[in-house]
């Protein structure tokens, strides 16, 4: 679950009174991440800052990320204050304390909120149930984004299952440094291989162009050039001299 400690279904009888501090909405809960799921519908907005990649997933599925650290644990864009530093936030973030649940076998979803997160109360912050239990705007307007986003990663599920029916995804090792002894390396991210798409029959790149799939491919490929901005955090973080980031 990722960013999710203590996860339950949203009840409006026993969390009638629970309340959500808006000032309190910190980053502190992602700080540990160094890559972020992104849906494809944020390419765009997310290639203008970070470096997009694939994480193969436990059941051998692949889910595109942003990368945000070099190392485990580590995420660059979380500052001292608990804020987000800079740039465009992943919708996956934007949604907490919130998360959607499916039942696969029913296809059902059940709202959910993750009691561990500090910007919750019952005495401060805005109401997510009026006194007759009824949903209030602030919670209609999180459902609705919510199940948007819900979709959208399905949508982005099948993007990523084409890709790996094509055989175009590539492990990778990304070194962060010059020399013999790199500042960090990253295992277990995969890209696109440029050689692989060259390659693909003339039959199978019409239906890449006509679902949009070919042009989130060369989103995904020339938003590899942030890995250099996420040196540059690295640099000002750490107060050491200038790194570089190299895929093999």
């Amino acid at each position: 679950m990722l960013i999710y400690d203590r996860v339950v279904p949203l009840n409006r009888d026993t969390h009638r009174n629970l309340r959500i501090r808006s000032s309190q909405h910190n980053a502190r809960f992602a700080a540990s991440l160094n890559s972020v799921p992104v849906a494809t519908v944020e390419f765009p907005s997310a290639a203008t800052e970070y470096a997009i990649v694939f994480a193969k997933l436990a059941n051998g599925d692949f889910l595109p990320a942003v990368l945000v650290g070099l190392r485990n644990q580590q995420n660059l864009y979380v500052d001292d204050s608990a804020r987000w530093r800079r740039g465009y936030v992943p919708a996956f973030l934007r949604q907490y304390p919130f998360v959607l649940a499916e039942d696969r076998d029913s296809g059902t979803v059940t709202v959910c909120v993750d009691m561990a997160y500090d910007g919750l109360s019952e005495e401060e912050g805005e109401p997510l149930f009026g006194d007759d239990g009824a949903d209030t705007e602030n919670l209609t307007r999180a459902m609705g984004f919510l199940q948007d986003l819900h979709n959208e990663f399905k949508r982005t599920a099948a993007f990523a299952a084409k890709l790996k029916e094509l055989d175009l995804l590539e492990e990778r090792v990304i070194r962060f440094g010059t020399g013999d002894q790199p500042q960090a390396e990253l295992n277990g991210v995969y890209a696109v291989s440029e050689e692989k798409l060259m390659q693909l029959d003339d039959s199978q790149l019409p239906d890449l162009f006509r679902t949009g799939a070919l042009g989130l491919i060369y989103t995904h490929l020339l938003s590899m050039r942030n890995l250099e901005r996420l040196s540059e955090l690295a640099q000002q973080e750490e107060g050491k001299g200038a790194a570089s980031g190299a895929v093999n």
